[in-house]
């Protein structure tokens, strides 16, 4: 399959209909979701039936622990520079984002719209989708390996390429305001979620049988030590900072 962080790239074209960005990718994300965690939720994800109920949950899920959870200590650990130039709405905050009917409606409609995005890109790059039932080129044997296999890493490599272009664009174009002050440690959490994640796709590597067996299973076991890491880190700080809000208002 594509790189699963490669699929946002596909819900681009989308940022201006009116949808939440933020509902859109958590969609976008949704199907490979189970790759990540540590059991086996035995649900199927990459059909058309599951991108309006299982890959709906699994979103609003995902969108859920973002702005509920993981995004208020993600800002706070953001380098100043990044954080200067994030917009109002991007504050975190999960109740802002749902206070009228009409927000919770359209953070639903855009889950399974960006979850049809992956499904419909991982039916070129799968054997026994349509593409390869239905596309010569796709089923065809290049250079030793199945069209399908060069189309997921092809574009994989394109959808990581197209999110580095357009986040390179949006830094060049987008102003920088107010200062958000001094930051020194800022990269301390990211460097722990590196390590996890790290540490996790090495070991789980090293007993593949080939290089891209290796290649899924380290993304996988590094991708899910590093939610998990994330998650424990974001409840740390939330506790910690709850207790020194308190601590201070006595």
């Amino acid at each position: 399959m594509p790189f699963t962080g490669s699929h946002p790239a596909a819900v681009l074209p989308l940022l201006r209909t009116g949808l939440p960005a933020s509902a859109l990718v958590a969609g976008s994300l949704a199907p490979d979701l189970p790759y990540y965690l540590p059991l086996d939720l035995g649900v199927r994800t990459h059909t058309a039936l599951a991108v309006v109920t299982t890959d709906l949950l699994l979103g609003a899920l995902l969108w859920a622990v973002w702005h509920g959870l993981l995004s208020t200590p993600a800002l706070a650990w953001a380098p100043g520079s990044l954080a200067a130039r994030l917009p109002a709405t991007a504050a975190p905050g999960l109740r802002r984002r749902l206070r009228t009917p009409g927000r919770a409606v359209r953070v639903l409609a855009a889950v399974p719209v960006g979850a049809a995005t992956h499904v419909l890109w991982d039916e070129f790059t799968h054997p026994g989708r349509w593409g390869a039932e239905h596309v010569p080129a796709l089923a065809a044997t290049w250079a030793g390996e199945a069209g399908y296999s060069w189309a997921q890493d092809l574009s994989g490599a394109g959808g990581a390429l197209v999110l580095a272009g357009w986040l390179a664009l949006w830094w060049r174009r987008t102003p920088s305001a107010a200062s958000a002050g001094s930051r020194p440690h800022w990269w301390l959490p990211w460097t722990v979620l590196a390590a996890a994640a790290g540490a996790a796709g090495a070991a789980a590597a090293a007993g593949a049988p080939d290089l891209r067996s290796g290649a899924v299973w380290a993304a996988f076991a590094g991708g899910g030590a590093a939610l998990g890491v994330a998650v424990v880190l974001a409840l740390t700080w939330t506790a910690y900072g709850y207790g020194a809000g308190r601590a201070a208002r006595r």
